[in-house]
């Protein structure tokens, strides 16, 4: 009988995450997923473990996904977690710049220097990141947002060349706007109609696609975009914060 696959998803109470943890449960994945807000994100299911976990805290990560390392192996890595804030630099107080930066940048680094002994002992894994368009072109408000995307994409092409000869592969995939709740306290969403945004589904199942491709060939990035770029600036009463 063939052995069920497991993987390490973060992010996985909502948007991309969510919808990766239930696509790899729906293809016989053992999932363990790591969410902030709660232990299980409404998923009822055999195969899937909840680890609540505050990624902004970086010594209680470190701490905890250690301890389920001596105790559980992974096939793969999902790095989903992440929040958009807005905004000119002057905005934002000390503390949200530590914080974004920690969530949607270090915590990757910090969770992959834990992961890829791992896979270097057994010669075989795939760690997969979530982006951003905001890591190839840098906007208007998007200073704080994009420094930890560019910094996440020049993480991943140099994890990408140490760790190949050691049969683990590293993708980075970059999705345009979203539609999901990242933008829920946000002052901007994508419009309403289904060209100007892409689904959470469809970013998870590319996902899939690079788990299922072959151990020999890397997706070294992977970028994804609403067939029509449209924003919608009404209706969000979001603010970068004080």
């Amino acid at each position: 009988m063939t052995k069920r696959k497991s993987a390490l998803v973060t992010g996985a109470s909502s948007g991309i995450g969510l919808a990766t943890v239930k696509l790899l449960l729906e293809n016989n994945y053992s999932v363990f997923g790591v969410s902030r807000r709660e232990e299980s994100p409404g998923i009822e299911h055999g195969n899937y473990t909840g680890i609540t976990l505050d990624l902004g805290n970086l010594e209680d990560s470190d701490k905890q996904i250690r301890l389920l390392l001596d105790k559980q192996s992974f096939d793969c890595f999902i790095h989903a977690a992440g929040y958009g804030i807005f905004g000119s630099i002057e905005q934002f107080s000390v503390p949200q710049i530590d914080q974004a930066i920690r969530v949607n940048l270090t915590s990757a680094l910090i969770l992959s220097r834990l992961l890829v002994p791992t896979f270097r002992r057994k010669k075989q894994g795939c760690m997969i990141f979530i982006g951003s368009e905001s890591a190839l072109n840098a906007g208007r408000k998007g200073v704080l947002y994009s420094a930890a995307k560019f910094g996440l994409r020049g993480f991943c092409q140099a994890l990408r060349d140490d760790c190949a000869a050691d049969g683990i592969k590293v993708c980075l995939i970059n999705p345009g706007m979203v539609r999901s709740a990242f933008f829920d306290k946000l002052a901007f969403a994508p419009a309403a109609k289904p060209e100007n945004a892409i689904e959470v589904v469809d970013v998870a199942k590319v996902v899939w696609q690079v788990l299922q491709s072959s151990p020999d060939i890397v997706f070294d990035e992977i970028n994804m975009s609403p067939r029509v770029k449209s924003i919608d600036f009404s209706g969000h009463a979001g603010k970068p914060g004080k």
